[in-house]
């Protein structure tokens, strides 16, 4: 086997990822209605504007830039400058794909080796972890930044941990959040352990400026950041301030079945099991899906096998070097730490999960890895273990085709209505049901109503009124008996275009089409008129775009208040 220098492995790895995420998710970038529905929430404001086509009094729109974290706001629109909006997202998405591939290669090397490094790119590669990258949006700088965080203190960069740490801030404050207690509990280990002076020098102010200043400066830096963030989106008139703990308590959104289920809050063993097993697509779905009968208890083993695939795992890195042993758990224990905060003073630092969706996933995959390489290492070199690594290639590239595209959803079944609604005058406003919505501002350049993305900032009070409010008219609106009120509706807020889609006002629609509480008032509603005024208009009158698509102007039922269908 041929020998490479470090940086020609080096070389090779990042040109590896390159093409592993190319393969992986490069096909979306030549199908535009190829995407992940978030871009309707995060994306779309960048198109607005006095030529984009949208409302000046868009609330989406102003909103959707407001709650972006600022440096993330600052490369999209960097992005935007050479690239259309359905793209900035999607190579965004496979540059912070390709840099964590590499990034986590390379963490490999440090924990064990070569070998190490490329079996943690590989099941990187294909655990279902890396969905939150797909996309694009502030989330995507998750992975990238705890990979970077742990190459760095693996190393003992300090400078370039202050960078991730103050990276972390401006990019996405969930993991600044994450990495502060992951430093901290690293600083204290250090100081026990006596690597550099003991407690004496750590009580020494002087020799703590001086050994930890650019992560003292990348820490206050990075809390200024986020509390001024905090305190704009408290002051902005479309979203803050958050909701309180006892608003939670009591209202069915934010409980299970609710658009932001934070309550009750979920155990933190359960959590922990679910995102020690990230791969349910390679792995879970296939095997449930030929054992059904066995699925809980197959699904129990699945998990024993993760917590105990760790524990091993930490083992035997703290053998190879006790330090970068630690290294881990303290992530570990960061993660465990900021979900009990999270769920204490909920919903201050928002959803307790994110903070195990950002760690455990990178040490299952880290485990996984390490522990094949031990197994591997306890055979002695020769056609057995080629015949071991031969055999763990071909499982990954065969299973990876079930992740490819994973994320991202094909909405080319409303394409026809698509290309209406882009004829539509520009400033115009369309109502329809909320999934349906979640498109239409992206690829037709024309505001909505309502959409499902847009409404999942609800742990903000003005912004949940207004999503409740909206959600609120448009069913009762759209399953009405009576003309009146549905042009009610279209006139009191200036609806130019309606679309009614027959599939949504069949009885027994599965409970996940709308979210609690209105998904019990809508079949409520047909249970009381199994056929709206709305419906019965759209079926005589309206332009059917696609196979039970209707398409309405609303001036007709402004105008003509007496119209029957």
């Amino acid at each position: 086997m041929p020998k490479f220098s470090p940086k020609a492995v080096t070389r090779l790895a990042f040109a590896a990822s390159c093409v592993l995420s190319l393969a992986l998710q490069g096909h979306t970038l030549l199908r535009p209605m190829l995407l992940t529905d978030d871009i309707a929430q995060h994306h779309v404001w960048l198109d607005a504007g006095p030529a984009g086509g949208f409302r000046g009094d868009d609330p989406w729109l102003d909103s959707a830039k407001a709650i972006q974290p600022y440096m993330t706001a600052m490369v999209f629109q960097a992005l935007h400058l050479v690239l259309p909006t359905l793209l900035v997202g999607k190579v965004l998405a496979l540059a912070m794909h390709a840099l964590t591939g590499f990034l986590i290669f390379q963490i490999g090397r440090w924990l064990g080796g070569i070998r190490l490094g490329w079996l943690v790119m590989a099941f990187f590669f294909v655990s279902d972890a890396w969905i939150g990258i797909s996309g694009g949006f502030a989330r995507s700088f998750a992975w990238p930044l705890v990979s970077g965080f742990l190459l760095s203190v693996l190393a003992e960069r300090r400078g370039w941990t202050a960078i991730c740490m103050f990276l972390a801030a401006a990019l996405y404050p969930i993991v600044f959040v994450l990495l502060c207690p992951a430093y901290g509990l690293l600083w204290l280990y250090e100081q026990m352990a006596g690597k550099v002076g003991g407690w004496r020098e750590a009580l020494h102010v002087s020799a703590q400026l001086r050994q930890q200043w650019p992560v003292m400066v990348a820490v206050a830096a990075g809390a200024i950041l986020v509390l001024l963030k905090s305190h704009e989106l408290a002051l902005h008139p479309w979203v803050g301030p958050q909701v309180t703990l006892a608003e939670i308590q009591r209202d069915p959104l934010y409980h299970q079945g609710g658009r932001v289920p934070v309550w009750p809050p979920a155990s933190l063993g359960d959590s922990m099991t679910w995102f020690l097993m990230p791969w349910d697509k390679i792995l879970l779905e296939p095997v449930l899906r030929h054992a059904a009968s066995l699925g809980s208890t197959l699904l129990v083993m699945f998990h024993v096998v993760a917590g105990i695939l760790l524990l091993v795992a930490l083992g035997i890195v703290f053998r190879r070097c006790r330090r970068h042993g630690f290294v881990l758990l303290a992530l570990m224990l960061s993660a465990v730490i900021t979900f009990e905060i999270a769920v204490v003073l909920l919903p201050r630092l928002y959803e307790p999960s994110r903070y195990l969706t950002w760690s455990l996933p990178v040490l299952a995959v880290l485990s996984v890895a390490v522990v094949l390489d031990a197994a591997f290492g306890l055979v002695t070199p020769g056609r057995v273990r080629q015949a071991g690594i031969v055999f763990v290639v071909l499982a990954i590239a065969t299973r990876s085709t079930s992740i490819r595209g994973k994320g991202a959803e094909d909405v080319s079944e409303y394409s026809a209505l698509y290309f209406e609604l882009a004829r539509t005058g520009g400033e115009e406003l369309i109502a329809c049901f909320p999934r349906t919505a979640d498109f239409v501002p992206v690829l037709c350049h024309r505001s909505v109503y309502i959409s499902n993305e847009c409404s999942h900032g609800v742990l903000f009070t003005r912004y949940r009124k207004l999503v409740m409010e909206r959600h609120a008219a448009l069913v009762r609106a759209f399953y009405s008996s009576r003309q009146d009120d549905v042009r009610a509706f279209c006139a009191d807020n200036d609806i130019s275009w309606l679309v009614v889609e027959e599939k949504y006002y069949r009885q027994g629609m599965p409970s996940d089409v709308y979210f609690v509480p209105f998904v019990d008032h809508l079949r409520e509603l047909l249970k009381q008129t199994p056929e709206p005024w709305l419906l019965s208009y759209a079926r005589k009158l309206g332009k059917e775009v696609q196979p039970g698509v209707y398409l309405l102007n609303t001036a007709p039922i402004i105008d003509n208040p007496d119209r029957q269908p």
